[in-house]
């Protein structure tokens, strides 16, 4: 019965694999079979022979296995260790060579863009990225560009600044002019060299640290779509609040926000796909690796001859996940409200562009006028609301702000001063917090320019409009002497172009044009028909 089943499984088998194979498998296990018996007595007497090998003490047994397997996780380390280290050095020294522009930017006092203009640039921003070959990587060290998008608060003076690289000048200039024409951008020098870097110091203290997100990337802080009135449809931007605590600076007194924003992969957004569709209950079907395609087709023959043979189905314990688990349809309508608003969240958030950010804050004051209680409020006030309690929110960076609360917290506040401060001078992207990820909407909540709305005293505005001369307008004398303007007093040769079409006439002497002018005067009994010149007035006899 057993070989009438065998071979009416064979048979059916014969459209995708030749019989021949299954004849050369059988005799495979039968031989098998034959040297298994030696082999399992030889493991058996080399077992009772090593036996006494266990029997010495556990200090010298875990000394032979150090020797013998010890040197892998060393070497492991040691070589994750330099790769680090040459890739950092060939890091800085790309980026010794790259060149920063400083652009102050003043704002239109009119303008009635919202964030949403913003939010297109960041966009547009995430152009600059390119494709980075091993090459690049790790014999030349690129980077992806670094922008930093900078608040300024000068004793209350307040002034918005980006910081890039000099090739990338003309594409931050244009995104802005395409959605604030009437922007004013001049190049400036970096305010933070006036002040010092190393703490303790004589004249100046500082005080600051970096925000971080509380929860993974995924998850969006609140917006400034959030912050719309739904009666009047009018967006109470939270800017306002923070350029007004910025604008309470004493004399003395200085606070700066920077958020440095890189465009980078969106490999950030596939966690969040991937967590919306477990929450509805869609299993992400895995990818099975080299090792276990090749296991399985391995022991999918031998499983079916012995399922049709002897009717036992071995694909639970020799096929690696051979029993797959009942999903539950009924999961994707069993989720909380909390649960439903999460998800929806986490794909607005993925469905458009996210850079990674780092963003650091600093309050640096001389000693007079330092006031660190009534400015760590500043602080706290500004990104707090961005909170949103179910999904997101900014939180200090603990390891990167200075405290003293503790004895042992005094040993390294200078320290942290110090670093703190290196990374703002800096634009360090390696120093400090990890970067978070954010999308164009929440890059665009946290910086953009104020609307017509702010009436936050001491911004820096442009108050006058930026035009362009008309098409066609005709040249001046003045123009003539500049530097590769033609000679339109040139005697023409023959061939050239002539200027007197352009509504400029030659002299008609040598003199000075002053002398070849009239100059009329009064008529006197003396000289009643002609003045000295020799001028005639018209109207009287000649």
């Amino acid at each position: 019965m057993v070989e009438e089943r065998l071979t009416d499984f064979i048979h059916k088998q014969k459209n995708w694999v030749h019989p021949r194979f299954f004849v050369i498998l059988v005799s495979t296990l039968f031989m098998f079979s034959f040297f298994a018996i030696p082999i399992i007595g030889q493991a058996t007497t080399a077992a009772a022979q090593s036996a006494s090998y266990f029997d010495q003490p556990i200090d010298a047994i875990l000394f032979d296995f150090l020797i013998w397997f010890g040197w892998i996780p060393i070497a492991v380390t040691l070589a994750w260790g330099f790769t680090i280290v040459w890739q950092d050095y060939r890091q800085g020294l790309y980026s010794a060579k790259l060149k920063f522009t400083y652009l102050a930017v003043d704002v239109p006092s009119m303008t009635e863009q919202t964030p949403k203009a913003m939010e297109n640039f960041y966009a547009n921003l995430y152009g600059t990225k390119s494709s980075l070959t091993w090459k690049e990587i790790w014999i030349d060290g690129k980077l992806h560009p670094v922008f930093s998008f900078e608040i300024v608060s000068t004793e209350g003076y307040i002034q918005f600044v980006i910081r890039t690289q000099t090739r990338f000048r003309d594409v931050v200039e244009a995104g802005i002019y395409a959605h604030y024409p009437d922007a004013q951008i001049s190049e400036i020098e970096d305010y933070t060299l006036a002040f010092p870097s190393d703490y303790p110091n004589d004249e100046y203290e500082m005080w600051g640290g970096e925000m971080t997100l509380d929860r993974d990337s995924m998850y969006p802080i609140r917006t400034y779509v959030n912050f719309e009135d739904r009666i009047s449809q009018e967006i109470k931007d939270p800017l306002g609040y923070t350029l007004e605590q910025l604008a309470t600076m004493r004399p003395g007194e200085h606070f700066w926000i920077q958020i440095l924003a890189q465009p980078s992969t969106n490999d950030w957004m596939k966690k969040g796909l991937k967590y919306v569709n477990t929450m509805y209950g869609v299993e992400e079907k895995k990818k099975k690796s080299f090792l276990d395609s090749a296991s399985e087709s391995l022991l999918t023959i031998p499983n079916e001859i012995l399922k049709e043979a002897m009717d036992v189905d071995l694909s639970g314990l020799l096929l690696p996940g051979g029993e797959a688990k009942e999903a539950d349809v009924w999961k994707a309508f069993k989720i909380s409200p909390a649960q439903k608003e999460e998800a929806e969240a986490i794909l607005l958030k993925a469905g458009k562009v996210g850079l990674g950010v780092k963003i650091r804050v600093i309050y640096i004051a001389k000693k007079n006028a330092f006031v660190k209680v009534e400015r760590t409020g500043i602080v706290k006030g500004i990104w707090s609301q961005f909170t949103h309690l179910n999904l997101n929110k900014f939180t200090l960076y603990i390891p990167q702000v200075p405290k003293d609360d503790y004895f042992w917290m005094r040993w390294v506040y200078t320290k942290k001063q110090k670093t703190l401060m290196t990374g703002y001078k800096k634009r360090g992207w390696g120093i400090g917090a990890n970067p978070v990820f954010l999308n164009t909407e929440e890059l665009a909540t946290l910086w953009h320019f104020p609307a017509i709305s702010i009436k936050a005293p001491l911004v820096k505005k442009s108050e006058s409009k930026r035009g362009e001369p008309p098409a066609g307008l005709p040249m001046t004398f003045v123009e003539q002497s500049l530097p590769g303007a033609p000679d339109i007093f040139a005697p023409e040769e023959e061939g050239a172009p002539s200027f007197l079409g352009a509504g400029i006439a030659e002299p008609e002497s040598d003199e000075p044009l002053s002398e070849t002018l009239p100059h009329p005067v009064a008529p006197t009994e003396e000289n009643a028909d002609t003045n000295d010149d020799g001028f005639v007035p018209p109207n009287l006899p000649t």
